[in-house]
């Protein structure tokens, strides 16, 4: 069975892990000592969920009341943050090659009551931040949305480094059932409140496994997200014990297991180009997805669920992007016809499984899977 998510691989050492990883405070100075190789000089806070780490950024940068400008293909999670700080969105199409903001189009957007720019480094492929901070001048804060890109690089640095501010959501790399960070200035302070490990995270633990995976995407569709969604807090709060620890866990190894994904997804990615799949661009990409764009003669939605009979289970982030939301479209009186690339990736996204554990044979009968599937819809 094939997931997008972070799997836990099951063997003897990593139930160890998990075991432990209830039973121990998290060791912080082994773990910020193992990431100021990516971030030096900065300051780390570990947040619930990458959202709260964006939030924490709105409140030490003082964004409330004013402009952003973000790429309209990016998820809608941001929009009830906005209203919640009264930021008003400005939303720009995205590039076709890369599924990236088009910055050639910033220029036109910048106005005295912007105040930042987000930039997402989408599924794990880095935007030149360089060029951005060029065309937005020194008074407008650039803020790096890492979700996807932990561990990618720009000419040797790693994404993180080059905005104001940067967030990550640990747990779409890692099996860290939740968890998100801000990368601060530093020097920084922040006092956050607890969180404990709950129903929530049990769920996350479960569906990091592949066979209570299958169980979730056979029958749970219906349930657990309404559950989940309700326990996803409105305020900045600290990460749990338990997914620090897991996340300090996996993490070990980082470097080599992503060398590994990085040489699959090269292949995966040949493969899917002879099937006629338009795939992104693979320079410094780290694949955090691997994503790609289906024929224009293939029904995206069709061939997700006949990959599912072969226990392929993909993913459509995001088919529903911010600008697609009717409440996003009524607030902000959307022109969707200014955004032909985004509306294009909506409907033709998807996003293969590719694990750090997986081997060329994995990636040989999943390509397999999707030859037959397709085969199937002619």
């Amino acid at each position: 069975m094939f997931f997008v998510h972070p799997q836990i691989k099951f063997n003897i050492e990593n139930l160890k892990l998990v075991f432990y990883s209830f039973l121990k405070s998290p060791d912080l100075e082994t773990l910020n000592k193992k990431l100021s190789f990516y971030f030096p000089d900065k300051t780390l806070v570990f947040t619930d969920m990458g959202r709260s780490a964006f939030r924490l950024i709105i409140e030490r940068f003082n964004l409330q009341n004013s402009q952003i400008i973000l790429p309209a293909y990016i998820c809608d999670i941001f929009f009830p943050i906005f209203k919640q700080y009264n930021i008003s969105p400005i939303f720009l199409d995205i590039e076709k090659d890369t599924f990236n903001l088009n910055s050639n189009l910033l220029l036109d957007k910048i106005n005295p009551e912007v105040k930042s720019i987000l930039v997402s480094h989408t599924y794990g492929l880095p935007l030149d931040i360089k060029k951005i901070k060029e065309i937005a001048g020194k008074e407008v804060l650039v803020i790096e949305d890492c979700a996807h890109s932990f561990g990618a690089k720009i000419n040797e640095a790693f994404v993180g480094n080059f905005g104001d501010a940067a967030l990550f959501s640990l747990y779409k790399s890692f099996p860290s059932l939740r968890g998100g960070m801000a990368v601060l200035p530093k020097n920084e302070e922040s006092s956050l409140p607890k969180t404990n490990f709950n129903f929530r995270d049990f769920i996350s633990l479960l569906n990091s496994c592949s066979s209570f995976a299958y169980f979730f995407k056979k029958y749970g569709n219906e349930i657990s997200p309404k559950f989940l969604r309700k326990e996803k807090l409105d305020n900045p709060s600290q990460l749990n014990r338990v997914s620090l620890n897991l996340f300090l866990n996996f993490f070990n190894g980082f470097e080599k297991n992503l060398d590994n994904r990085i040489q699959l997804a090269l292949l995966f990615k040949e493969e899917l180009r002879k099937l006629g799949f338009k795939v992104q661009d693979s320079r410094n990409n780290v694949f955090t997805y691997l994503s790609a764009l289906v024929p224009e003669s293939i029904n995206r939605d069709q061939l997700v669920k006949k990959l599912r009979k072969y226990n392929v289970f993909c993913t459509r982030i995001w088919h529903t992007p911010i600008i697609l939301n009717p409440k996003v479209q009524k607030e902000y009186n959307l022109n969707l016809a200014e955004f032909p690339n985004t509306i294009n990736a909506t409907k033709r996204i998807i996003n293969f499984p590719l694990q750090n554990f997986y081997t060329e044979k994995d990636i040989r009968k999943m390509v397999s899977a999707l030859d037959k599937s397709m085969h199937d819809m002619v």
